[in-house]
């Protein structure tokens, strides 16, 4: 029983870490519309225009994937009731490889794509470290 507990926290984490990166991509893509003639089934014109755009356009995309990693990490962290990173390294590791993935497809730049991996890396870690500093300060005022 205590392993679906915790495979269902890490499948609520990725689904709360992806709703946030695409509500965060999908204002940059108002912000940086993609053309009309761009065919999105071609790999080789998708990656010519995310090369073209501007490096602004990967700061959203980056602090969405910030928010959705360490919110994801809380998520999966408060579900699992873990104090050890473990299901969230578990989160961690899945969005980082989903991760990979999407920037290779998109034909990310190597150090946007150096980036991200820290991004995804790093932030779950903190959104674990969060929740647990948040729950001991809650036990504490209530104790007091």
């Amino acid at each position: 029983m205590q392993t679906f507990k915790k495979v269902g926290a890490v499948v609520a984490g990725f689904v709360v870490a992806t709703v946030i990166m695409l509500i965060f991509e999908w204002i940059n893509h108002w912000l940086f519309p993609k053309p009309a003639s761009l065919d999105v089934m071609n790999a080789a014109a998708v990656q010519a225009f995310t090369a073209s755009l501007p490096w602004t356009a990967y700061i959203l995309v980056f602090l969405g994937w910030a928010v959705g990693a360490f919110e994801g990490a809380c998520t999966t962290s408060w579900l699992a009731r873990e104090k050890v990173f473990r299901s969230s390294a578990v989160l961690a590791a899945i969005l980082m490889l989903a991760g990979i993935f999407d920037m290779w497809m998109l034909g990310f730049p190597p150090v946007f794509t150096l980036i991200g991996l820290v991004f995804l890396a790093v932030f779950p870690y903190l959104g674990h470290r969060t929740l647990l500093w948040y729950e001991a300060k809650k036990r504490a005022q209530m104790a007091a």
